[in-house]
């Protein structure tokens, strides 16, 4: 019967959990049109992420761009092994223009006793900066 009841409770304990928005991600994202088609927007958001010194590791002409670079700030953890800002930039056609979303975070790389563990962090705020600075650019502004 207790275990019954335990099963029970977290079942109703995830179900609010997620009713309640509780999986949201920390990194906020910045939306924009383009006149532009998707290859030349992506191309504009490669561009740009490159222009304020991010490394570009994913151009996909259909999608979107991922891009990331190192926080060279001394306010590390202990334990911290790394940390570097994140751009995630989607596209999406659309009549005559072309969405953009830029999402902008943070990722820490911890050293633990299983070995470099990723963990997102809340999104720096130079890497907000940066994602407005990639829509303003290359979408003409927020939608």
């Amino acid at each position: 019967m207790i275990r019954k009841f335990s099963v029970f409770a977290s079942l109703i304990g995830i179900v609010l959990l997620a009713a309640c928005g509780g999986f949201k991600s920390t990194w906020p994202s910045v939306t924009g049109v383009s006149d532009q088609t998707v290859a030349v927007t992506v191309n504009c958001m490669a561009e740009q992420a490159k222009t304020l010194g991010y490394d570009v590791r994913v151009v996909d002409h259909k999608r979107g761009v991922e891009a990331t670079r190192n926080d060279t700030s001394d306010t590390r953890y202990v334990d911290e092994f790394r940390r570097f800002d994140v751009i995630s930039a989607t596209t999406k056609a659309e009549k005559g223009s072309t969405k953009i979303e830029v999402r902008a975070g943070t990722r820490s790389h911890y050293q633990t006793r299983r070995g470099t563990t990723p963990t997102d962090e809340p999104a720096s705020d130079a890497s907000k900066k940066d994602a407005q600075t990639i829509v303003t650019a290359c979408g003409g502004g927020p939608s």
